[in-house]
């Protein structure tokens, strides 16, 4: 198994390649091809929500949030293409809606100036709880009297 393979199952949603790289070698999820794009990258641009859900997984952090020579992330692909689902799928997996890439441009931006409503809400619920998850620490401490 090489890159090639891992981009093209993710890329087309092979899901019977992807199943046979998962069981022979699941480190290969994390690599990239010569632009910097992992097969997460090729799933969530393309909308395939089973993909992601099957390599999100095997992924950390790191390799959710890898950004490629233009510095894209898989959240700004998503974003970009309306994949309001996988974007959530990412936020869930640690996956940062604020990573800019070479251009300055955000996977928020990415889906404002393309008006992504569904991935703008999605972005404005995970703000408001982020938000109010960090609120809820501040109010904590203030009876603690920290």
């Amino acid at each position: 198994m090489d890159v090639d393979d891992l981009i093209y199952a993710c890329r087309a949603a092979d899901e019977e390649l992807l199943d046979e790289i998962i069981e022979k070698c699941p480190q290969e999820l994390s690599r990239r091809d010569e632009n910097g794009n992992s097969g997460l990258h090729m799933a969530s641009a393309n909308g395939h929500i089973a993909v992601v859900q099957k390599i999100i997984p095997y992924l950390n952090k790191e390799v959710i949030n890898a950004q490629n020579e233009s510095g894209n992330t898989a959240m700004h692909w998503a974003a970009l293409n309306g994949h309001a689902e996988i974007c959530k799928l990412l936020l869930e997996a640690g996956g940062d809606p604020h990573i800019k890439n070479i251009y300055e441009k955000s996977p928020i931006y990415e889906a404002d100036i393309r008006n992504q409503q569904k991935v703008m809400d999605l972005f404005l619920d995970f703000e408001i709880a982020k938000g109010s998850e960090e609120n809820t620490g501040d109010e904590e401490k203030l009876e603690d009297g920290i």
